[in-house]
């Protein structure tokens, strides 16, 4: 079995220091929370919401979106580039 290192890095969202500790790069954990921190702030901003929970809630249905969209577009590409993997190799059955 192997053990990551793991690493700890303070990251600030909406104002508020958190530190984090992962097996991640400690930059990419720091992306990942000024992520956290745009969206929160771009939430806060347009909407009415001032409550800190409330924003930290609609970011994170945000976020979760954002991923399902996204994770529904890459399994279409999957799928579009499965069916023309799977003529080209028809194609070549036949000339073969």
């Amino acid at each position: 079995m192997t053990n990551s290192a793991e690493n700890k890095v303070t990251v600030n969202i909406y104002g508020e220091e958190y530190p984090i500790t992962g097996v991640s790069d400690p930059a990419d954990i720091s992306r990942i929370a000024d992520y956290v921190d745009l969206r929160m702030k771009e939430i806060a901003k347009s909407s009415r919401v001032a409550a800190r929970d409330k924003v930290a809630i609609l970011a994170a249905m945000s976020i979760a979106s954002e991923f399902y969209e996204n994770n529904d577009s890459k399994d279409e590409l999957q799928k579009q580039y499965s069916s023309k993997i799977d003529n080209l190799l028809s194609r070549l059955d036949s000339v073969l």
